[in-house]
């Protein structure tokens, strides 16, 4: 392993080299948030801190995708995409069937959504409770971990599904919402009246209008309205907080990092609603 101070002065050239992409995005959508100043702070030190939790063998992966940046979109490229249960059973499961994946020639495997979601409805699993543990249905942690170690012994990338739009309402954050915590229901998008709520409907597009028509949900033991853009279940985000932001970038660092170990790349969902309020009072858009 390298000694500390290598591994930082190797930190520090990663991030010197995505300053550019990283910094100034940030400033300009945070930078007149009082609470910007502490985030950016706070993003620095959980980066560090990622990094330094990461396996020497990853770190040596990071290194050389970092020199082969098109990895992923390269020819050879070959992914292949499943819902756990209905390919293996569950995570374990997917073990006898590695053979099978390496004799088609795949390079990376895409799990369908796998993080904790609600009981009951959960939109196949994009409703997500907890997203630092693993659907018990499908197994644990350790499970995943194994499975991603197992992979990459085969030459295969690992890639899960992140949801960045919205939480399901029992959410941890989304519990403390409900209760009146000023903080949390400041990470989500929640309305004392309906009058913005009315004029966003007038030019937002409904994705389910059929059984989850609308995209906002009256709450009365609230008294607000609070975005849902899917599902009542599934509360959206406020993306303009930059508390939302790190929380979430929190959680990218987590799962490579403790979860899954080996966990090749994330694949991000919805983010194209995530700034929705930016864009949505005065143009169609969903």
């Amino acid at each position: 392993m390298l000694p500390t101070t290598r591994q930082k002065d190797i930190f520090d050239l990663r991030l010197e080299r995505s300053a550019a992409d990283l910094w100034p995005m940030l400033d300009q959508l945070y930078g007149n948030d009082p609470r910007y100043p502490q985030m950016r702070s706070d993003l620095l030190t959980q980066m560090r801190k990622a990094w330094a939790a990461r396996p020497a063998d990853l770190k040596t992966l990071d290194l050389q995708r970092d020199l082969e940046p098109d990895w992923f979109q390269r020819p050879q490229m070959v992914g292949y995409v499943f819902y756990i249960d209905r390919f293996a059973g569950n995570i374990r499961g997917i073990h006898d069937k590695i053979d099978y994946l390496e004799s088609l020639g795949v390079t990376y495997v895409h799990l369908m959504p796998c993080l904790k979601p609600r009981a009951g409805d959960s939109d196949g699993g994009y409703s997500v409770q907890d997203y630092r543990r693993i659907n018990p249905v499908y197994g644990s942690m350790t499970d995943l971990q194994d499975l991603s170690k197992a992979l990459r012994a085969r030459g295969m990338s690992l890639c899960i599904d992140m949801v960045l739009n919205h939480t399901a309402k029992e959410h941890d954050w989304a519990r403390k919402a409900a209760k009146g915590h000023p903080v949390y229901q400041d990470f989500y998008l929640m309305f004392d009246d309906d009058t913005l709520p009315k004029a966003y409907e007038k030019t937002l597009i409904e994705i389910f209008p059929d059984n989850a028509p609308g995209s906002f949900s009256y709450y009365e033991d609230l008294d607000k309205w609070v975005w849902t853009t899917f599902n009542e279940h599934q509360w959206d985000l406020n993306w303009a907080n930059p508390q939302v932001f790190l929380e979430i970038a929190s959680v990218m660092m987590f799962l490579p990092t403790k979860v899954s170990m080996c966990c090749g790349w994330m694949r991000w969902l919805s983010c194209g609603n995530a700034w929705a309020p930016a864009a949505s009072l005065n143009q169609r858009c969903i």
